[in-house]
């Protein structure tokens, strides 16, 4: 998101293959970025012929606080939580029935 985006809503999506995912500048203010799926981002072929590629799933710049970052699905952020996912694609061990 620009700066000056404010009060959006980033829900029930995925996001795969580009050079970042979902990505909060400076300056974004009240905006929710929850229940998506942001993997492979960036896509491993440019990982592997772009090694210096910073490219992340959810990258958060904004100031801390001001945007609701939850319950996303991600493999690497920057200031965003990601869930550990085990390579069945289920979230932590809490959430799974095969404790």
């Amino acid at each position: 998101m620009a700066a000056g985006s404010n009060d959006n809503v980033i829900e029930d999506n995925k996001v795969t293959g580009n050079t970042n995912g979902i990505v909060l500048v400076a300056g974004t203010t009240g905006n929710v970025v929850r229940r998506n799926i942001v993997v492979a981002n960036p896509p491993v072929q440019i990982s592997v012929t772009f090694p210096q590629a910073d490219g992340v799933d959810i990258r958060n710049g904004a100031t801390p606080g001001t945007n609701t970052i939850d319950d996303n699905i991600c493999l690497t952020a920057v200031n965003a939580a990601c869930p550990d996912v085990d390579a069945r694609g289920k979230k932590d061990k809490k959430d799974r029935k095969d404790k």
